[in-house]
């Protein structure tokens, strides 16, 4: 079933514009997901590929396509209803190809020679830190290169093969980067697995742009749509698309581009900055809609003569009372005075006996000799990004003070001193200030303009939470 045959209602105060922008779609699927429980999982419905109920079907029929079949190395996008794909694939002896996270540490990961590994630990080859038992990094360098198919998730398609994903632009980014790399061509094969409510028959081919990349099969799990005619896909980086922050974000878009200007091309990126904090409240705000949708557990109605009943078992039962420490205590002090003993009741006069006091466990806390305070952090930046930025300076904190949605955090350092100093003489942190001078992670937020985050010192932050720098 088509959505379009069930279509979600726009509210009446959009605009036109606003009524047929791709972000409109995008919260029409996933309301009309949310509220007809087609999701595996209510977090995947904000702002992100939705993890559609049917996801393994779909993932079997893609497999029995003769084009997978001849296939050998896939591009497959790490998405959650991808994940049963990445596991047939390596179960059928293919080689895959899937993206960094956000492309912050390089491009790709290559992943073969998993066919010897348990099931179980099959499995855990689609987890992000699982992936490195049987990874190779690929990069700008790497010669030969051929992509046969790419699989890609998809918030909505039509049957013309346009395709709308989350909205942050990395898989058209991915695309442009493999054909840079002369890895894709018009020939590859480029398949979506979606449900089948998230193929859209209203979805108008005007809002689309060069950059975006179709598809051309729709795998779902009922159905299989072979677009014809085939839509052309992008063969070059689109230059006027990306941002000054956008690419500031992106160290393998910056490498491409000193590239591309030592070969005498003239660029030119995209003189208006979306407004990353705008989306950042709209996904808030969407989010707080979506949650209201989600089913909440209701207790079964009591019935009045199954309680009857359960209570005339229960007095059939003849069950032994629990005797609570305190009146384990008060039974032996009576006892005690019903023995009319002179001793005890003398002992207990002279407090020889004294109530057993609790034992505090004595939890070694780590020293903290000198704190750092972190700022100018944008929203979007997560706390594993910071720790490999700052194991790529040799920064190791012993404790995180995560406030990274606020802006900033706090850096831990202890053990410092050397084990003949004293512990009046002042920490050398002079090393640890340097190498964190013009550090950038992720996307700069707007407040500092060369997008440089501020390091400046700070006092032990105490009484709040810490993130351990070996948890990530």
């Amino acid at each position: 079933m088509s959505i379009a045959e069930n279509p979600v209602e726009v509210p009446s105060n959009e605009s036109a514009d606003q009524a047929a922008s791709k972000q409109s779609f995008r919260e029409k699927i996933w309301t009309h997901m949310a509220e007809q429980d087609l999701s595996n999982s209510f977090r995947s419905l904000c702002s992100r590929i939705p993890y559609f109920k049917g996801a393994t079907e779909a993932s079997q029929r893609l497999c029995d396509l003769n084009e997978f079949k001849s296939a050998k190395l896939i591009m497959i996008s790490p998405d959650k209803p991808q994940e049963s794909v990445i596991i047939s694939s390596l179960q059928k002896k293919k080689e895959i190809l899937i993206p960094r996270p956000r492309l912050l540490n390089g491009l790709f990961l290559r992943l073969k020679n998993a066919t010897d590994l348990p099931e179980d630990e099959l499995k855990n080859v689609v987890i992000r830190h699982g992936i490195k038992q049987v990874e190779s990094p690929v990069g700008l360098d790497v010669a030969d290169l051929k992509v046969d198919m790419l699989v890609l998730g998809s918030v909505c398609v039509n049957k013309a093969g346009y395709r709308i994903g989350d909205g942050e632009g990395f898989a058209d980014m991915e695309y442009a980067i493999l054909s840079k790399m002369k890895a894709v061509d018009d020939n590859t094969i480029i398949i979506t697995t979606v449900h089948d409510c998230q193929i859209l028959d209203d979805l108008p081919n005007d809002i689309f742009e060069p950059h975006d990349v179709p598809v051309d099969v729709i795998v779902t799990p009922t159905q299989t749509v072979f677009v014809n005619p085939k839509l052309k896909k992008p063969n070059e980086i689109i230059w006027s698309a990306i941002s000054k922050r956008r690419l500031s974000a992106i160290p393998i878009l910056k490498e491409i581009k000193e590239l591309d200007e030592k070969d005498g091309k003239l660029l030119t990126l995209k003189e208006t900055d979306s407004d990353m904090e705008s989306r950042i409240q709209e996904k808030i705000r969407f989010k707080k809609s979506i949650i209201k949708l989600q089913p909440r557990t209701r207790r079964k109605k009591v019935n009045s003569e199954s309680v009857l009943k359960e209570s005339d078992r229960s007095k059939e039962i003849k069950r032994k009372p629990f005797i609570t420490r305190r009146r384990l205590q008060k039974s032996k002090e009576n006892h005690d005075e019903n023995d009319n003993s002179r001793d005890k009741v003398t002992e207990k006069q002279s407090g020889a006996i004294s109530k057993p006091q609790r034992q505090r466990s004595n939890v070694s806390r780590n020293h903290v000799d000198f704190s750092l305070r972190l700022s100018n952090i944008a929203s979007t930046v997560r706390v594993r990004d910071l720790k490999s930025a700052l194991l790529e300076r040799g920064v190791k904190p012993s404790n995180i003070t995560w406030r990274g949605q606020r802006g900033f955090c706090y850096l831990h350092f202890g053990k410092l001193r050397k084990k003949n100093s004293e512990e009046d003489q002042p920490v050398q942190v002079d090393s640890i200030v340097a190498n964190l001078q013009q550090l950038k992670v992720g996307e700069a937020a707007p407040t500092n303009e060369n997008g440089y985050i501020t390091v400046e010192p700070a006092e032990p932050v105490t009484r709040i939470e810490v993130t351990d720098i070996s948890a990530v």
